[in-house]
């Protein structure tokens, strides 16, 4: 899985989001592209780089003439729904300033339709939340993460008045996160960063998973500290597959005496039993005798039952425990329907994230039996519609 990890530390906006996106390896051309994209001509987007307390970071200024306008937020979906941008993009964009009009509204307690955009409305801040929402897009991430944000302390002045830091909308946007205050008595993060934050990290505030890190990228902030770079860090990184892990009792035994015809009859018993596997082994024994080594696998709960039917059913005297553990693929049984009737099949969740169908072999000595057909064929042309569409279009062997 492709992710993103917010690492605010000291800062987060919607241009020093634009900034570590570029850092990360986001065409800077797409975006100054964006108000042009948007409709906006009076609108310009630069990109260049600077150095923070010692850490090169991109900084990005949308720069445009002073306007008195406040707009509304169907205002602004407008302008989104107008512009030339992907559909995942609007929405993503749209949904990041639904965020903080109903933040605003709760404040104020007004409805979410009714709240003017002061400090958020600007058009630097629609060419913020859309170019975040376009860098995350093109990137291809599939999800983002977030650690401990540290949004400041002290005071912020805003055109309601002065407030406490987190200013009231910043503080319902970051509602489910764990922040801190400091490091500097400042306004530290922004409503329009943490609109864009809340939006791609989600409702499901989820624990930072181990990752193995591609690029670190740095997007600068526009105030100069005495010790702390003002810079936000994005982490492009990948998560490893997550196998599905259980605990299970590997029991075997060696046999030298026993008919070999008991085994098919030994490892059904056990698996009625609770076994999950049975097996037989050809060995070479003590003193070059030919025997069988018998291995069946269950669940720590069933152990007790297996090792029954074991004695019961089997010469051996002494059985081998072994505790283990299994990693294995998601996997989930269904039915399907096909042309040769429902059938039940089982689908697993393959580490690229495709699923892998595959019908049960009693499924297919059943039909094989009603339909008089080949089992072979029968196998064949359910395995090709269950993986490649009906009557197995696209299909080659």
């Amino acid at each position: 899985m492709n992710i993103l990890y917010f690492d605010c530390f000291n800062g987060l906006s919607g241009d020093m989001i634009l900034g570590a996106f570029v850092d990360l390896g986001f065409d800077p051309t797409l975006l100054k592209e964006v108000p042009a994209r948007l409709n906006l001509p009076q609108v310009e987007v630069t990109v260049d780089r600077i150095v923070k307390k010692g850490i090169s970071a991109v900084t990005v200024d949308v720069l445009y003439k002073d306007q008195k306008k406040h707009r509304h937020l169907p205002d602004i979906e407008r302008i989104i729904d107008a512009g030339d941008l992907p559909a995942k993009v609007k929405m993503l964009s749209k949904d990041m300033f639904r965020a903080l009009a109903e933040a605003e509204a709760r404040v104020h307690g007004i409805d979410v339709n009714r709240v003017h955009f002061h400090e958020v409305g600007a058009l630097d801040a629609i060419v913020d939340i859309t170019g975040a929402a376009l860098a995350f897009h093109e990137m291809q991430f599939e999800k983002a993460f977030c650690g401990t944000i540290r949004v400041g302390s002290g005071f912020v002045h805003i055109a309601h008045g002065t407030y406490p830091v987190p200013a009231p909308a910043t503080a319902y946007l970051l509602e489910g996160f764990t922040i801190q205050n400091g490091p500097v008595e400042k306004e530290l993060v922004t409503p329009t960063g943490s609109a864009v934050l809340s939006v791609l990290v989600g409702k499901e505030k989820q624990a930072r998973p181990a990752y193995r890190v591609k690029k670190v990228g740095y997007g600068a902030g526009k105030t100069d500290m005495e010790r702390i770079p003002n810079v936000l860090r994005l982490i492009s990184a990948e998560i490893p597959h997550e196998f599905e892990t259980d605990e299970k009792m590997v029991l075997e035994c060696n046999m030298d005496d026993m008919d070999p015809q008991i085994f098919p009859f030994l490892i059904e018993e056990v698996m009625n039993a609770g076994a999950v596997d049975a097996y037989v082994t050809p060995v070479i024994m003590k003193k070059g005798r030919p025997g069988h080594l018998f291995t069946a696998v269950c669940s720590v709960a069933e152990e007790n039952r297996v090792l029954q039917a074991l004695f019961r059913h089997s010469t051996t005297i002494g059985v081998r425990k072994i505790h283990t553990q299994r990693s294995k693929l998601k996997r989930n049984l269904t039915r399907m329907q096909t042309s040769l009737g429902e059938v039940q099949i089982k689908e697993i969740e393959m580490p690229d994230g495709s699923l892998r169908r595959t019908v049960e072999f009693e499924e297919c000595k059943r039909i094989a039996r009603e339909k008089e057909l080949s089992i072979r064929d029968v196998q064949a042309r359910l395995n090709a519609e269950i993986n490649y569409g009906k009557n197995g279009e696209n299909y080659t062997a």
